[in-house]
């Protein structure tokens, strides 16, 4: 595991979840993104192996966000998300629906985060259109 990229709009969660993916799940690269906009600017500019959403932010929610990302054929268009929100039950069918979304309501339980992250690496590990960082 390599890269990530960490969209959420509240400092202190995006710290928690850096020393969770750096110091416990041994991410060696994360990228930060404040807003659903700069995520997906993020999204295009660079090959992440995973891709950690809020998603009630400004801008763009994470939902939206998703979306964005898999329906632009881009180098993240396959890309394997968290998704950790307290409006879990109220997101649309159409988000729940696509593939490789894990969902991870608020307060996060991080033992299900990890476990969580181990499941959506090793399902991108397999597919062949995973570019290699």
């Amino acid at each position: 595991m390599s890269r990530i990229l960490i969209v959420e709009d509240q400092k202190e969660i995006r710290e928690i979840l850096e020393e969770v993916f750096t110091r416990e799940l041994g991410f060696k690269h994360v990228t930060f993104a404040t807003d659903g906009l700069e995520g997906f600017a993020e999204s295009c500019l660079q090959k992440f192996d995973l891709i950690c959403t809020d998603h009630g932010m400004p801008f763009l929610n994470g939902g939206d966000l998703i979306a964005a990302i898999r329906t632009k054929p881009g180098i993240n268009q396959h890309t394997p998300v968290i998704m950790v929100s307290a409006l879990i039950p109220d997101l649309p069918v159409a988000i729940k629906g696509m593939e490789g979304i894990y969902f991870l309501e608020k307060p996060i339980d991080f033992n299900r985060l990890k476990r969580y992250v181990k499941m959506a690496i090793g399902t991108s590990k397999n597919r062949k259109d995973l570019i290699a960082v």
